[in-house]
């Protein structure tokens, strides 16, 4: 039943008139396959799930999946840059779509973050388990790690511009240690007070920054001889 969910569901996500009917039933294959590896790497480890359980699972032939990902390593790093990138995505639209101030969008950063930490599926990061299991400095996983982090800084670094404060690259980089800081903890403590911690420390973060351009905006005034707003 979920097979033919899972399979439903794509059919009806890539489905085009204009696109061959071969071409398209390769596509499902490809995509159902890469679903089926993706929830038993996150959810049992890359190390535990071998090539056998996934052919399994997606119930396809051995044949077929390695004409789709001629490796395990090829469908391990497929799966890291499609749900990284799908995160990424997510985490971002949904801060975009409450409508806040620039400076609550960033103070409200981690409380969009709760239902994920409290869901019965979670387990961590996915890069960060992949580099933990892996554990090999040459490994393509670490330039998937690369970008899926310089996506989040970036993501971080356009809140803090919007805001208007002053060290942006600084607010940024905090909050990715936060975010970092609160996965790892979710997963390995409970999710517990993990929100509402990274919220402190956030809006911590943020009145420091506003306190230091009222400090300069005072300084400034004062040598010009003006009076501070």
């Amino acid at each position: 039943m979920i097979q033919y969910r899972r399979r439903l569901f794509y059919a009806l996500v890539n489905c085009s008139e204009e696109r061959p009917v071969g071409r398209r039933k390769s596509q499902l294959i490809h995509d159902d396959i890469l679903a089926v590896a993706s929830d038993l790497f996150y959810e049992h480890g890359i190390n535990n799930v071998g090539i056998s359980r996934i052919i399994s699972d997606a119930g396809v032939a051995k044949m077929t999946l390695y004409s789709h990902f001629d490796s395990k390593q090829a469908l391990v790093i497929a799966y890291l840059e499609n749900r990284s990138r799908e995160w990424v995505d997510w985490y971002r639209g949904q801060l975009y779509k409450m409508p806040l101030t620039p400076k609550d969008r960033l103070l409200s950063s981690f409380d969009v973050l709760d239902k994920w930490f409290t869901s019965k599926r979670y387990r961590g990061c996915l890069i960060a388990n992949a580099i933990i299991e892996l554990a090999d400095d040459r490994h393509p996983v670490h330039e998937v790690k690369r970008e899926y982090y310089a996506s989040i800084k970036n993501m971080y670094l356009t809140l803090a511009q919007e805001a208007e404060l002053q060290d942006c690259e600084y607010v940024a980089e905090q909050l990715f240690v936060f975010l970092r800081e609160a996965m790892m903890a979710a997963y390995l403590d409970g999710p517990s007070g993990v929100v509402e911690s990274c919220r402190k420390r956030t809006h911590f973060t943020i009145e420091r920054e506003l306190a230091n351009i009222q400090m300069q905006t005072r300084d400034v005034s004062r040598q010009t001889g003006g009076t501070p707003d």
